[in-house]
């Protein structure tokens, strides 16, 4: 009896993530309103009743597929980091990844997230947790050489922050690829705040 409900509990795990797995490429690639829970279950050819009995609604579906994005996204960083990696490798490495997984994603994707309570809620205290943790991190940047120590760090985050929201809100991404918008605006923001040092560094690497 222990087995069965072993192998029936592995069998639960390993559908949870298809359908996390499936309903993420749906929806950054259509958009979250474009794709249908039916949608989600035929794609996987399942029954809608088992996909509900997991996820109860699509809000609830989109919250872990962020979720365990962000989770995955984590986890690949971690993979490619050592313990001797500086703040421009992971400064580096961080936006490669985020301008390559934002060229894999229709922009609609980010606009329609703010309409799901729960995942913009989530989105909220992630960024306020990163906010913590980015300013330490600039911090380290300037005691190894690579950041200006002339800098508030707390209000360039609030630019970041403004500049991000000024996109959505103005939909400038229906005119200009989020990539290159990312990619140009990052890259002088970036020299902006780094030394020589740091500067040398950027100049050898291609985001």
């Amino acid at each position: 009896m222990a087995n069965r409900t072993s192998s029936y509990d592995d069998y639960r795990q390993k559908l949870r993530q298809r359908i996390l797995d499936a309903a993420m490429v749906a929806f950054r690639e259509k958009g979250i309103k474009a794709v249908r829970m039916d949608d989600i279950a035929n794609q996987l050819s399942i029954s809608k009743r088992t996909l509900y009995e997991i996820y109860s609604n699509k809000e609830m579906l989109l919250y872990e597929c962020v979720r365990d994005h962000d989770e995955d996204m984590e986890r690949r960083m971690a993979e490619q980091l050592t313990p001797d990696s500086t703040v421009m490798d992971i400064l580096i490495l961080f936006l490669r990844m985020h301008i390559e997984d934002s060229s894999m994603t229709n922009p609609l994707f980010y606009a329609e997230l703010a309409k799901y309570p729960s995942v913009t809620r989530y989105i909220e205290e992630r960024h306020e947790k990163q906010r913590s943790r980015s300013v330490g991190f600039m911090h380290r940047g300037v005691e190894e050489g690579f950041f200006r120590s002339d800098i508030n760090y707390q209000i360039f985050n609030v630019m970041i922050e403004v500049f991000m929201r000024h996109i959505m809100d103005k939909e400038l991404y229906k005119t200009i690829p989020l990539t290159e918008i990312f990619r140009n605006v990052i890259m002088v923001m970036l020299r902006g705040f780094c030394t020589e040092k740091g500067l040398n560094v950027i100049d050898n690497f291609e985001l």
